[in-house]
Order: C-alpha cells, then structure tokens, then sequence
C-alpha cells in the first residue's frame, strides 16, 4: 500500500516508531533492487526517498513481512547497506507485520559480528499501527487508514467509519484491494459491522463502490459476488505489478471458490515476487 502513497511511510516512522525524521520537503519511491555483485540481486518490497529540496536526507527500505523467515536476518542488512551505498544518503528498514507475535519475534538489533555493528529493523505491527479516526485524516492519507482498520477494527468501529471515507477517496482500482484486505483480518462481529456501514446508506459515496461491491452481501449468490471481485483483485494486482501469470496459476485463481483463500493470496499479491508465493 505504501506503493500508492510514500507518505504513510513517513507516518508510521513518526508515529509507530518514534523516529525522529530529518527535515524534507518530499518523499518519493526509489528503487527496490539491491545488487551488490552481479551473480545475485536482492530484491525488497519497496524503498521510499525522503528529500529536503536536492538533498537526499533517508532512504528507507520497506519490508512486509507475513511469516517468521530467518532468512531475513541475513539479507536486511544487505538491503539497508546496499540502499545507503546507491542512495548516498542515512537509510533504516522499516518492517510490517500482521501480527504482534510476529513483530516481536523480528524486534531488536541483528548482530553483524564486531560489537556495536549491528542492523535494527523498525517493526510495526497491530499494536503500534497509528489509529486513525478522524474522517479528514482517512481522506488525507487512505493507506493509513485501512492499515488503522485492519489493525484496530475489532475494538475500535471509529477505525471502521474513517476506513468507508477512506475507500471514497481512492480511485476504484485500489478500493476492492483494500475492503478485502481489512475484511480478511476482522473478527465476525468488525466484520459485519463494516459491512452494515457500507450498506445501509449511512454515507453518500461519490462512486458506485458500495452498491457494486459491498451491496452483493444483501443479495442472493452473496459468496459468489464477493468470489469474482476477489478474483479479479488477485489478478489486477499481480498485472499491475508486473508478475508473470502462467497458464496453471491463471487457472487455480479463476477456479477457486473459497473466500478466505482468495483473500489470503490478496494480501500475498501485494508483495509476492514470484506467483507461486500465492500458493505457499
């Protein structure tokens, strides 16, 4: 989601970790690609420059993380080095994940071997997501606010109202991505609350969105309506980002029929690098 705004990049630095930003007047996207000899290239999730004017001030190299991998602990600090090296510039690892177990376990210094080198990874995760409930901040910044929502929506509904000001604020490719994505880590109870905000009429969207999307729940072939929009999430997602689609995998998305599945491979379209990551 970052890819769409580099400024909730800036916003989880401030307030989900506390790091204290240098002055800049602009953040933008930088490469991703972090070669460091030519027989492999490490790739990351994505990489936000800061500016300040000309000057470039930090990099940060975004990592989202849906698993325990300790392969990481070996290849971040190839990433933040890398990134430092091509961007001339401070550079951090700024890491998310869905879970706080999971952040937990990836919190805290990775020792490169002399004492006092070492890489610490700025983790977010539910617990110290910013939560956003203001509607002016849901349109300001729509990222924010479905990760708000994911992560606090089973205990704060306000999270859930900024998200539906959120969704009418991004254009219509991105919206399907994102209810899904909030959808699929709700309890039952956020989940049909959301689902009543969305449908009752309580807001006047400016799109077609909730009556498209979100009004296949109040009608027959609910599953199936909510199955074909998660289908084609998967797949514009993938296009969008360039991922090769064989015949077979092509196959198994278009065929398959369980929801929780479907939203599972939305959330792994956002960073796979391979179709196969789907399917782990």
């Amino acid at each position: 989601m970052f890819l769409n705004d580099p400024e909730t990049v800036v916003t989880l630095l401030r307030e989900a970790v506390g790091y204290q930003l240098p002055d800049y007047t602009e953040a933008l996207l930088s490469s991703s690609e972090f070669t460091d000899s030519k027989p492999r290239v490490y790739t990351g999730d994505g990489t936000v420059l800061l500016r300040n004017g000309a000057d470039k001030v930090l990099g940060v190299v975004v990592e989202q993380q849906m698993k325990w991998d300790p392969e990481k602990l070996w290849t971040w600090p190839v990433y933040l080095t890398t990134a430092r090296c091509q961007l001339k510039c401070p550079s951090v690892v700024l890491m998310l994940c869905p879970s706080d177990q999971l952040a937990d376990r990836y919190s805290g210094p990775i020792h490169l071997g002399n004492t006092g080198d070492v890489v610490t990874p700025l983790v977010v995760g539910p617990s110290n997501t910013p939560t956003v409930v203001d509607p002016e901040k849901a349109r300001a910044l729509p990222e924010l606010a479905v990760l708000s929502a994911r992560a606090h929506g089973d205990h704060e509904p306000r999270s859930l109202t900024a998200l539906t000001e959120a969704l009418d604020s991004v254009c219509s490719d991105r919206r399907a991505f994102y209810y899904d994505y909030v959808l699929g880590g709700l309890c039952e109870a956020a989940r049909k609350n959301l689902e009543d905000l969305m449908a009752v009429g309580t807001y006047e969207w400016q799109s077609d969105f909730a009556r498209k999307y979100v009004g296949l729940g109040r009608e027959e072939g609910r599953e199936e309506g909510r199955e074909e929009e998660a289908v084609r999430s998967v797949l514009s997602l993938l296009t969008e980002r360039g991922i090769p689609l064989t015949g077979a995998a092509r196959q198994r998305i278009e065929t398959c029929n369980d929801l929780d599945t479907l939203r599972t491979w939305i959330i792994r379209s956002a960073t796979a690098r391979h179709v196969d990551d789907l399917f782990d």
